[in-house]
């Protein structure tokens, strides 16, 4: 796919205007047939393109549920910090405000990954990942005490009529996760980064990891190699962690070269090790 940024972006930007207007058409149809839906990452995906049981049929059933669901009876505006292409990836760092009522908005800091595809010569989102915090943002509507309990009330009467009990309970388990755990590696891991210290650095990976992607779409590295062939240094800030993946904001020196961007470190669901570390940045 030979795409210019620019392209990619705007592909990327209809989504929140659509949501903004709540428009289920135009945002379905910014989606290629097949595509995945993650919000939260964790959470049981929303596949479509693939045979919907409730439809009995192909097609973008899920994702017209999922809208219904947690789109269409909510105000959404987005605040974007930073948007980031590296190859068919758009990654934004921003934080999104949820108006439930007039009394009850949540305000969520996450990163969203788009990874785009070209369908019938038009650029399509082929997956939606949106990396935030679900307990955080249950506290804060808890927070408000008494008007909060019409929009829980409203919000599950939705989900079991819309998405049904399974809906519900694949929502629910973006409860689950690495959590605190997760973001101590990461600081351990940038502490041994910059430390140079291969042994720590080790013992933070899954022996059958996959590496670390420096950024995504570039080069490709072992963690023994990133420690010990490489002048790099990391600053990291904003840890989310969403399901077995924490999503941080980077600073990252390479080779005396600064980079801004993000950075994604998935774990290992078993042993809670690290798997996979893909770093965004604009070149």
């Amino acid at each position: 796919m030979n795409r210019d940024r620019q392209e990619l972006i705007e592909t990327v930007m209809q989504s929140p205007a659509a949501v903004k207007v709540k428009d289920r058409t135009a945002w379905l149809s910014i989606f290629a047939r097949y595509n995945v839906v993650e919000d939260p990452v964790g959470s049981r995906p929303h596949l479509s393109g693939v045979m919907d049981a409730k439809t009995g049929k192909r097609g973008h059933g899920p994702l017209e549920r999922f809208f219904d669901t947690f789109i269409a009876p909510n105000q959404i505006t987005f605040h974007v910090d930073k948007d980031i292409v590296c190859d068919n990836h758009v990654v934004r760092d921003l934080s999104i405000e949820i108006a439930m009522s007039d009394k009850v908005t949540a305000h969520v800091p996450m990163h969203v990954i788009y990874e785009l595809c070209e369908e019938d010569g038009d650029l399509k989102i082929s997956r939606l990942g949106a990396y935030w915090e679900l307990w955080p943002m249950i506290k804060q509507l808890m927070s408000k005490g008494m008007a909060c309990v019409s929009v829980v009330n409203a919000l599950g009467w939705r989900m079991m009529s819309i998405q049904g009990l399974s809906g519900a309970i694949g929502f629910m388990q973006g409860f689950r996760g690495i959590g605190d755990q997760g973001k101590q590696s990461v600081m351990e891991f940038a502490n041994a980064l910059n430390n140079k210290s291969l042994s720590d650095m080790m013992g933070l990976f899954a022996g059958s990891n996959q590496g670390v992607y420096v950024p995504y779409g570039g080069d490709h590295f072992t963690p023994d190699v990133l420690v010990d062939e490489l002048e790099a240094t990391l600053e990291v800030s904003k840890l989310l962690s969403s399901g077995y993946v924490v999503s941080c904001n980077v600073e990252v020196s390479l080779a005396h070269v600064s980079h801004q961007g993000v950075a994604f470190f998935e774990f290992n669901a078993k042993n809670k090790k690290i798997d996979q570390v893909t770093f965004y940045w604009n070149e």
